[in-house]
């Protein structure tokens, strides 16, 4: 719902690691039975990989996201808080049904980070660019650039992803969605290492999918955000969407390098997603 929807390797914690991007695309679709679920962090994504939506213009959303580890030890984790929203429009291609274009931009603070050094909030930034929005036959594109600081070292992970809804026509069922991606850590090195099947690069896979939801309301996620980083996990979780605009969602996060005694642990975010066209026009 977004993402956030999200996540360097400084493994802030490896909780929020994510959001987180969180990126959340909540819309009035929501309602209907066995659509996507919605994304957990910023970007707009499915728990941390970005996905290949945009926001639609003037359509923001609000990240709340906390952790806690649970091993090797039970200890706190970082809490992500962020806002993302659609800055560009998508102009449509004829009656294809598909739209070009579409801009989002958002900003996340990571809290505590490395407290040993006296530093407890990083500041991130993040945009991402549509292409092209999903066709019949064809997914939707986007490329972007996410995790920026301008205060910290920064992991600047630039990213194209896909995503395609797994139905034979717009009206047909829905069998959940699917998400690939490519991820390139061009920042500082120290920041990110890659995993399966890009050990020890600066490279990482992105691979999601995201389950119709249940009665319009429950759905659930599992995502790769492959590497070792401050979103560089594998996420299982479960997105409620409480209303038409407030997902609730919740789950567990794996280490992807499973040595030297990895951090797993818990997470729950909250988002909130409006449009800031409808607020103005009630006004």
């Amino acid at each position: 719902m977004f993402k956030k929807l999200e996540f360097a390797v400084s493994r802030v914690s490896r909780g929020r690691q994510t959001a987180l991007q969180v990126c959340r695309t909540l819309s009035a679709a929501l309602i209907v039975l066995l659509l996507p679920a919605t994304a957990l962090a910023y970007p707009s994504s499915i728990v941390f990989s970005p996905n290949g939506e945009t926001k639609p213009l003037g359509t923001i959303g609000l990240l709340a996201y906390g952790a806690i580890n649970v091993s090797p030890s039970v200890t706190p984790s970082s809490s992500w808080f962020g806002i993302q929203g659609g800055i560009l429009p998508q102009w449509k291609y004829g009656e294809s049904g598909v739209s070009f274009g579409g801009l989002e931009v958002g900003f996340d603070v990571i809290t505590p980070f490395e407290t040993s050094q006296g530093a407890i909030v990083k500041p991130v930034l993040n945009v991402k660019l549509g292409a092209v929005t999903e066709g019949v036959l064809t997914p939707s594109v986007s490329v972007g650039l996410m995790e920026v600081s301008p205060s910290h070292a920064s992991m600047d992970f630039t990213y194209v992803a896909a995503t395609k809804t797994l139905r034979a026509s717009p009206d047909a069922r829905s069998y959940g969605r699917v998400t690939l991606g490519y991820g390139l850590n061009i920042g500082d090195r120290a920041q990110f290492n890659g995993s399966f099947p890009f050990h020890d690069t600066r490279s990482a896979l992105m691979a999601g999918y995201e389950t119709p939801l249940i009665a319009g309301r429950l759905g659930f996620v599992l995502d790769y955000l492959g590497g070792t980083s401050e979103i560089s996990d594998t996420y299982l979780g479960a997105v409620v969407n409480i209303t038409n605009t407030t997902a609730l969602g919740a789950g567990a996060f794996l280490a992807n390098d499973r040595s030297n005694a990895p951090n797993d642990g818990a997470f729950v975010s909250l988002v909130e997603t409006f449009d800031v066209r409808k607020l103005g026009e009630k006004l």
